[in-house]
């Protein structure tokens, strides 16, 4: 038995899934929450280390609220289709091995 599977009481076998809802809620909300924090380094003084990062998402001054709040958004947006994309392909996957294992 793999990792992708697990044992049923029956004798067979079942793939183990992940929740895309869940994937799709947390890399939303992490894409989010990495985007204000290069948002506050534009504020470091002596360099401007995430300027690249924040012009991704906007075009607006990498410091400015408005590129806080239209930055914010999109990352959100992207990092939850990250996650469906991931967790829709995880589980495929996962799927795919659990009935190879089974022939």
């Amino acid at each position: 038995m793999t990792s992708t599977t697990i044992a049923r009481d029956d004798g067979t076998r079942q793939a183990r899934t992940i929740s895309v809802l869940r994937l799709i809620v947390a890399s939303g909300a992490t894409a989010a929450i990495v985007f204000v924090f290069c948002w506050l380094g534009t504020f470091v003084p002596f360099s401007s280390p995430t300027h690249a990062y924040i012009s991704l998402f906007t075009n607006a001054g990498v410091s400015s609220s408005q590129a806080l709040i239209e930055g914010t958004c999109w990352s959100l947006l992207f990092g939850a289709l990250v996650g469906a994309v991931f967790g829709v392909t995880y589980n495929a996957t996962a799927a795919f091995s659990a009935s190879r294992e089974l022939n």
